[in-house]
């Protein structure tokens, strides 16, 4: 027989085993729980695996099917990785290389849009996106030069059927001035005419044909689409040129003319003969609006850090609100004796220059024209 201390002991340590076993079956199930919940977050896991695969398969697929070029840069611009559209634009020497050795050996120049020219006259578009933190960028080229040249023929399109308006519209322009022109020099020869007199029909013989000799100038400029050459041309140079091609025509017309000083250094691309055609156009409008004793101020302003305006002003009548956005299509004149050409002719000056032509007027204190042109790059003028 077991005494009462013993007979206690053993009760204590039947409720320990019973207390193990009861802890040792939860922990066997919480291990059960756990297995069955690895299992299924690994089938989750293996699921989205398979569907990161079908995802990364199908950009695969999308990146070798893509007719622009794809490139990817390290952090030190050399390029990583490439589709086969790139490989074919940039050459399959090209991964591995850096960016800029890469574009010196493969393209010939950039345009002032930005568009990379290779040596056979390709133009390709270039834009690009960081990587975050600074890992590198992706780069998208893309060939437009189809674009381009299907831009240019219909805008050459646009300019054939303006001249089939134009011929009909300068018809009746070009008669007037001829008329006078062959009248006053038919009575030259007219016997008994005093020296005074012959002069006098030597002046408007001279300033019918100038008129006439203006109106083809502007129909040719306007035809070619306002640019030839290409050249560096110096802003202030510009100015100084046409201050000096102007003189005669603010002498004839009693009028002043101010030439703000330029900022020295302002470059920029293109064909220096359109744009003083552009910029007189401008001055010989002001004066034909106002008049003689017309009041003109010519001035160039930087706008940000890549863009440079010429601008002419007036103290003019101003224009009317509703005539502003006319004012620059061919053929619209409010002068009898104007073509509307002249300000169409300034237009696709700027436009050819890639940029633009901008008037701001308030009637009855003048208005100020605008030639807003990209300034170059260090690197296109080095």
């Amino acid at each position: 027989m077991l005494n009462t201390v013993e007979q206690d002991r053993l009760k204590e340590l039947e409720q320990a085993f019973a207390l193990f076993n009861e802890t040792s079956l939860q922990l066997t199930n919480a291990y059960d729980g756990l297995q069955a919940q690895v299992a299924y977050l690994q089938r989750q896991l293996e699921a989205s695996d398979q569907e990161k695969k079908r995802v990364a398969d199908r950009l695969s697929r999308l990146l070798d099917l893509l007719p622009a070029g794809v490139i990817v840069l390290n952090s030190e611009g050399r390029a990583v990785e490439m589709n086969p559209s790139a490989e074919v634009i940039l050459g399959p020497d090209a991964l591995g290389r850096d960016w800029d050795v890469i574009v010196m050996n493969v393209f010939f120049q950039n345009n002032d849009a930005g568009e990379l020219i290779t040596h056979d006259e390709r133009v390709y578009q270039l834009t690009e996106t960081v990587l975050g933190d600074t890992q590198g960028k992706i780069l998208l080229i893309q060939d437009v030069t189809s674009a381009r040249e299907l831009q240019a023929h219909v805008s050459r399109h646009q300019r054939l059927h303006s001249m089939g308006e134009m011929a009909a519209s300068l018809a009746h322009q070009i008669r007037t001035p001829l008329s006078s022109a062959l009248l006053y020099v038919s009575q030259m020869n007219s016997e008994g005419l005093s020296p005074d007199k012959r002069e006098r029909f030597v002046s408007k013989a001279l300033n019918s044909l100038h008129h006439l000799e203006g109106l083809v100038k502007d129909m040719l400029q306007y035809a070619r689409g306002g640019k030839g050459s290409e050249h560096r041309i110096e802003v202030s140079d510009l100015i100084t040129m046409l201050a000096q091609n102007v003189e005669t025509q603010i002498q004839l017309s009693e009028s002043t003319i101010q030439f703000q000083p330029v900022e020295a250094g302002l470059l920029i691309i293109g064909d220096k003969d359109a744009l003083m055609t552009a910029l007189q156009n401008l001055i010989g409008n002001a004066i034909d609006v106002v008049g003689s004793h017309a009041e003109i101020e010519v001035s160039v302003n930087r706008v940000a850090e890549n863009k440079v305006d010429l601008i002419v002003s007036d103290l003019g009548p101003g224009i009317e609100m509703a005539l502003l956005e006319k004012i620059f299509e061919p053929f619209f004149t409010k002068r009898a004796k104007g073509t509307g050409l002249g300000l169409a002719v300034v237009r696709a000056i700027a436009e050819a220059h890639n940029g633009k032509a901008w008037v701001t007027s308030i009637p009855g204190y003048g208005s100020k024209f605008g030639i807003r042109l990209p300034l170059a790059e260090v690197k296109d003028v080095a």
